[in-house]
């Protein structure tokens, strides 16, 4: 690190923020800062306040050149294959991707909606930039105007999807469960109302031995469906508690064994204790968390996407409404000791406390931006 005297330049951009432009004086290097001002403009809006924009921000050189690798697969002109974008960008930036700023992330989201059009190239160019477009927006909150974003990434994408390709669709899944902490309440119902078609039909196929005439998704697309569900922390308590009511006579089938991770981990987020960013008034009654967890603990089993889903439905949050009885959570401790469980996880049911960082990468189910944390 150091210092270097710089000039500012200032840009007042149409969706409300304030664009400053740091130039070295006496040299090339230039950086990019963003600040939300829409509190200051409209009366109805609270300051956004976040660790993401103290992470730092990259240099204009190192910025245009990987813009510049981004053209060349989705510009008009571009010939480049999209199946090595990410070493390309890799390359360029000098980081590995899990290292990105958050605010070098929005710019690369700022950039494939700009080239929106390149995705149309072919499905493989689709499947590449709705992937990258969630990676680049994830969790869907945490810096200035993200709300503004996932709001265009909604109007350009869903129901827009220019290819019928099981990547896109799938893909498109992804895209939407890593910024689903952003969306509105309804955003998140349109979204959960064909997963739960999809997620009946699966029941009814493996419950009733009808597989009925619809063809079943494929195996990942199935395992995304599930994964989706489970970030949908803004659903109705009602519509958690029917889908987790599947989910768990689903978990033991060994037909599904493949998607048994996925099952285990929508049931640790539908009925979580704590919500990563929705609010305590959907989370579902400690008393169906109880019925959840000795659902769970009737099984055999030392897999670690079912002990991960016992420490949510049992976490301790010293909030007696959300809380399970002492010895509910005790019988709990019980079993994952049986079971091997790391001592934090049992650390978590006993008293409480925040997650590390590969617990909150866990329960987000990807990797965080660096600057960002959840409950």
């Amino acid at each position: 690190r150091g210092t270097a005297p710089v000039e500012l330049h200032a840009k007042l951009t149409e969706i409300g923020t304030l664009d400053l432009w740091c130039s070295e004086v006496g040299g090339d290097r230039s950086w990019r800062l963003q600040f939300d001002i829409r509190s200051a403009t409209e009366t109805d809006r609270e300051a956004h306040e976040a660790g993401a924009e103290s992470e730092g921000f990259l240099d204009e050189q190192s910025w245009h050149a990987c813009q510049q690798s981004l053209e060349m697969v989705f510009g008009a002109e571009g010939k480049s294959s999209p199946d090595n974008l990410m070493s390309k960008l890799t390359a360029a930036l000098g980081m590995e991707r899990n290292e990105w700023p958050t605010s070098l992330l929005r710019r690369i989201w700022e950039a494939l909606i700009e080239r929106e059009a390149g995705r149309r190239k072919s499905p493989q160019h689709e499947a590449r930039w709705l992937n990258l477009l969630g990676f680049a927006l994830r969790p869907g909150y945490g810096l200035a105007v993200d709300d503004w974003r996932v709001a265009e990434t909604w109007r350009t994408v869903q129901g827009k999807l220019a290819y019928s390709a099981s990547s896109s669709r799938t893909e498109s899944l992804i895209l939407w469960r890593r910024i689903a902490g952003g969306f509105t309440a309804g955003q998140q119902k349109a979204i959960a109302e064909p997963l739960l078609t999809t997620l009946r039909a699966l029941h009814k196929r493996q419950t009733s031995g009808n597989k009925g005439a619809d063809p079943a998704p494929s195996p990942h697309e199935s395992l995304e469906v599930l994964r989706l569900l489970g970030a949908l922390e803004l659903l109705p308590v009602e519509v958690k508690l029917d889908a987790g009511k599947m989910l768990l006579e689903l978990l033991p089938k060994r037909k599904l064994d493949s998607l048994r991770p996925a099952l285990a981990w929508a049931l640790a987020r539908l009925g979580a204790r704590q919500p990563v960013s929705g609010p305590l008034s959907a989370v579902i009654p400690a008393s169906a968390a109880g019925q959840w967890s000795r659902r769970i603990m009737e099984l055999e089993t030392s897999d670690a996407s079912i002990l991960f889903a016992l420490v949510q439905l049992g976490r301790r949050t010293n909030d007696r409404y959300r809380d399970l009885p002492p010895a509910e959570r005790e019988e709990i401790i019980n079993w994952l000791s049986a079971r091997g469980a790391p001592a934090h996880a049992l650390e978590l049911v006993r008293v409480g406390g925040q997650l590390d960082r590969e617990e909150q990468s866990r329960v987000f189910g990807d990797s965080l931006p660096k600057g960002l944390r959840i409950r």
